[in-house]
């Protein structure tokens, strides 16, 4: 399978249009099915858990504002995942001993706060985000009130999420 970093719209317009019921949104002269684009599909079914409030490890948390994408975050995820599936490894600390912290500063996002979820195997986005709500850890990065943006990639079935708030 081909590296597929999520793509994100030109504008929060596209999004609109999503919710509107439009069947296409855009980037530059290509048209992507708006229920075939991973980013849409991934930061929907994010900010769905988080509407909804859960229940993670038996604490539950109340529903917290939506997220919304940053491409330097995609960036730092992407990087991530690649390095992940070229090593054949499964961890937060990379082949390079970077954390995600680094990672995120070298994808030049100036961050407060960040957090990352990371899961293999699974196919599609709604199998990974369940997986991480049923995963009391990863359920609460996804409900962490402090973040305020996301950016996530997979590759060969393997998925990094990155969170954050900026300076």
């Amino acid at each position: 399978m081909p590296s597929l970093s999520f793509v994100r719209p030109l504008a929060a317009c596209a999004v609109l249009a999503l919710l509107a019921g439009c069947d296409t949104v855009g980037t530059d002269s290509t048209h992507v099915e708006a229920s075939q684009d991973p980013w849409v599909e991934m930061l929907d079914a994010v900010n769905a858990v988080r509407a909804a409030g859960q229940t993670c490890g038996g604490e539950r948390y109340a529903p917290v504002a939506p997220l919304v994408w940053n491409d330097r975050l995609e960036a730092a995820a992407t990087r991530h995942t690649a390095d992940m599936v070229e090593h054949g490894s499964f961890a937060h600390r990379g082949s390079d001993g970077s954390e995600v912290g680094e990672r995120a500063t070298r994808a030049g996002y100036s961050w407060r706060l960040l957090g990352e979820n990371i899961a293999r195997f699974q196919q599609t986005v709604p199998e990974v985000v369940e997986d991480w709500v049923e995963s009391p850890g990863h359920c609460r990065a996804l409900m962490d009130a402090r973040y305020a943006e996301m950016g996530a990639a997979v590759q060969d079935r393997y998925w990094t999420q990155v969170f954050g708030l900026a300076r």
